[in-house]
């Protein structure tokens, strides 16, 4: 494989990586809006039924982002057997500076999304299910 084909598909897997993100962030963004119109008033029912809908589709894209993510460390293991490089560049995130405790900035970047798409899953749970929001006021 040569420089120019790993870089094509590098680049091409760092598209499908941003619309993956996308499409995770359209699915939250559209849930929240959901929730503060119609799921906060809803029954259990639907609220569950709506998040469980959530759920699948983040699952889906979490397993969708495992598989680029096997395919982006190919990448990298392909560019670390080419002899020399036109480019220049050394790799792709594997650099582990010593502010991030041995991890590469590919991993701190990887655990630091993980984060916050798990923070952000439990505040909808949280959101959908336990908290109390205020009783709306009547239109006059």
């Amino acid at each position: 494989m040569t420089e120019a084909d790993i870089l094509n598909i590098r680049n091409d897997l760092t598209g499908l990586v941003v619309s993956v993100f996308s499409v995770s962030f359209g699915m939250v963004s559209g849930y929240i809006a959901g929730l503060w119109l119609f799921l906060k008033d809803a029954p259990f029912s639907l609220r569950f039924l709506a998040f469980t809908l959530l759920s699948f589709g983040l699952a889906f894209m979490g397993a969708l982002t495992f598989g680029l993510h096997e395919l982006l460390l190919g990448t990298q293991r392909a560019w670390s057997k080419l002899a020399a490089t036109d480019t220049g560049i050394p790799g792709f995130g594997n650099d582990a500076p010593d502010w991030l405790y041995g991890f590469t900035l590919y991993e701190a970047a990887a655990l630091l999304g993980g984060a916050a798409f798990l923070a952000i899953y439990l505040a909808l749970f949280y959101l959908t299910f336990c908290y109390r929001w205020p009783a709306q006021e009547e239109a006059r």
